[in-house]
């Protein structure tokens, strides 16, 4: 659509590559109405944590050497009794937490780091596995919902003003509103609302994390700092749907091909691109058996 005339227009193709990335949601939507298959998968939800840079750095290395080493990075993972995980994800030495919602009325945080890497504060997510079991509802976009849902309290909670809550993850552990910042201050912007998240999670979404994060401390000290900020929500890490295609990645509509993180088939930047390329040589193999 052409924003400034409102007009269309319409491409004629035999073959239609849908890498559409994990927060369109319209997109799932509409295929979904027009007959592309589509089934629920796991997905996960969490929050950014955020550490002194100089801390992960001192957990990692030590205090006595004389190399020049790069900004430390961590990447952990707790399992617990119930089958629920807990995992590091995204990690970003030096970085920053950055807003990323791609609806009005929500918050969602993802990180970043510049290439110098020499931010005060470390961050990654902190995420817990969700399973399609976990929703009391059995529509195929009902992981679309619970993500949605988790946004748009997170707005409410930060103020509706596109402030991100936040919280020292001692008061998150203690269920008890955040009053103060302590060592670590928050690199969200445009800004952030001392809260209590564990208002707007589900209780084993928020246990998981607590038990999550105590553990990793046991790996990594200084993890469970009572000041480590958490800011939510984290909720875009994968596509909580799949669209169904064969195995030459063709959809149940011939000539259409699911592709990448948001149709289900990748968890990350590289895998995504790896996935671009088994579509790219499927439809070159294709197109050179069909001449």
């Amino acid at each position: 659509m052409h924003l400034d005339t409102n007009k269309t227009d319409s491409i004629v193709t035999n073959r239609l590559i849908l890498a559409i990335g994990h927060s369109s949601r319209d997109t799932f939507r509409k295929v979904y109405d027009k007959g592309l298959i589509l089934k629920p998968k796991n997905f996960s939800v969490g929050v950014r944590i955020e550490h002194l840079q100089s801390e992960i750095n001192k957990a990692q290395y030590g205090t006595i050497t004389k190399l020049n080493l790069p900004p430390a990075d961590y990447k952990l993972a707790y399992h617990d009794k119930n089958g629920r995980s807990c995992y590091t994800f995204c990690m970003c030495p030096g970085g920053t937490v950055m807003p990323s919602s791609s609806e009005k009325n929500t918050i969602v945080t993802n990180g970043m780091s510049y290439f110098a890497r020499d931010g005060k504060n470390a961050n990654s997510a902190v995420l817990v596995s969700i399973t399609p079991d976990d929703f009391k509802n059995d529509s195929v976009l009902a992981g679309i919902d619970f993500q949605k849902n988790l946004e748009e309290k997170a707005f409410v909670l930060g103020g509706s003003n596109y402030y991100a809550p936040v919280q020292r993850f001692e008061d998150f552990d203690n269920n008890i509103k955040s009053t103060f910042i302590g060592s670590v201050t928050p690199t969200y912007t445009p800004g952030y609302t001392l809260s209590n998240l564990n208002e707007i999670m589900p209780n084993f979404v928020s246990q998981t994390l607590k038990n999550g994060i105590k553990y990793f401390d046991t790996k990594l000290h200084g993890f469970a700092n009572p000041d480590s900020i958490l800011t939510g929500m984290e909720t875009r890490s994968s596509s909580p749907v799949k669209i169904l295609r064969d195995e030459n990645m063709v959809s149940n509509i011939s000539g259409i091909y699911p592709c990448g993180e948001g149709a289900g088939y990748a968890g990350g930047i590289m895998s995504a691109a790896v996935d671009g390329i088994k579509v790219a040589t499927s439809i070159i193999e294709d197109n050179f058996i069909a001449h």
